[in-house]
């Protein structure tokens, strides 16, 4: 894990000129298990970005701790100790997987936690001065009902996180969950499903929780904005640098992966990739549209023509006009935004968005 860490380091002085004279509007610790590593290795991969550009006093610093590993790291380190370090460190925010209350559901997940597990966590990060926690929940899981769904939310609530991210799971190929075969996970059918969602939108919203994106809720505050301002600056198709295995990079319209092997990528940090190419504007359009859609808001008619030259409208004339007429799509004070049928059936309308 240490050796891990310097060779991020590394790729991020190798990087330094990209992030040189920027100022960050955030930082995200995440994908794996990151709470795993040593503390100061943290410390020390914050220190190495603030020496080449400048995380302020108001940059988002986000970092994702499974509930399961928050007392667990290579160096031993009591669990208080290591959040106020962090703390100290520059990290603002955590994001805690809970994925559900029921812990017949989380062990169903293959979850090493228990909800006693993410309680203690939670309570831990509060008590050691973390004032913006995300809490991730998932509906359609094994074995879900509405009334198991409905103790998750009541739990969630009762816990009152600053931002909450709901998704639904979906069984991909190849993984265990393919493999096992849907009849055999004890899944909620299509119909379960879609009722499940759509009582969780209407219920995280009845209780204050804005959705600003398909499967993103911030408390609503007048003074303070809960949004993930890391996730934003995703869907709005701004630049980010992505440092680590897998990790994607979009600067302007050259956008990068870094190798998924571990052994190529400690070889030569930042090196081999898996993709590396420039965007057309076809491809650019795409993005725009299918991402910034995602976004309960919409897209900005003017940031089109901004940044492509033309209106959306001569590009996207059929489609636009094909789900505005079946309410899917509004348009109005000059942005485009899906209605909440079409945010329940996204998938579907921001694949036409594709060339």
């Amino acid at each position: 894990m240490k050796a891990y860490a310097g060779a991020l380091i590394a790729e991020l002085e190798k990087n330094s000129d990209l992030l040189k004279d920027k100022k960050l509007a955030s930082v995200y610790i995440g994908g794996g298990t990151p709470s795993l590593m040593d503390h100061r290795d943290i410390a020390g991969i914050l220190k190495t970005i603030d020496s080449v550009t400048a995380i302020c006093e108001d940059t988002e610093v986000s970092m994702e701790m499974n509930p399961g590993t928050v007392g667990m790291a290579e160096d031993g380190c009591p669990a208080e100790d290591k959040i106020k370090y962090l703390l100290e460190a520059g990290v603002n925010r955590i994001s805690l997987g809970l994925q559900s209350a029921n812990d017949n559901e989380l062990r169903a997940l293959g979850r090493i936690h228990s909800f006693d597990d993410l309680k203690r966590s939670y309570d831990l990060l509060r008590e050691c001065g973390v004032a913006e926690i995300n809490l991730d929940i998932m509906t359609s899981i094994p074995y879900q009902t509405k009334k198991s769904l409905q103790h998750t939310l009541d739990t969630l609530i009762s816990l009152n996180p600053e931002h909450i991210s709901a998704y639904s799971l979906i069984i991909e190929d190849g993984t265990p969950f393919g493999k096992t075969g849907a009849d055999r996970l004890h899944l909620p059918n299509e119909d379960e499903a879609y009722e499940l969602d759509c009582h969780t939108v209407s219920f995280l919203e009845d209780e204050g929780y804005e959705r600003y994106e398909i499967s993103n809720y911030a408390k609503r505050e007048q003074d303070r904005d809960h949004r993930c301002r890391h996730n934003l600056r995703y869907w709005d198709r701004k630049d980010y640098l992505g440092v680590g295995v897998s990790a994607a990079s979009l600067i302007g319209d050259h956008r990068y992966t870094n190798t998924p092997d571990i052994n190529e990528y400690m070889k030569e940090p930042g090196k081999v990739r898996s993709e590396d190419r420039t965007l057309n504007e076809a491809e650019a359009m795409e993005e725009f549209m299918f991402l910034g859609l995602r976004k309960t808001e919409g897209v900005s008619k003017d940031d089109f023509r901004n940044e492509f030259g033309k209106s959306v409208e001569e590009v996207y004339a059929k489609v636009l006009e094909k789900y505005i007429s079946e309410g899917l799509l509004i348009d109005t004070n000059g942005w485009i935004r899906l209605t909440g049928r079409g945010l329940d059936i996204s998938n579907r309308i921001l694949a036409d968005f594709l060339f």
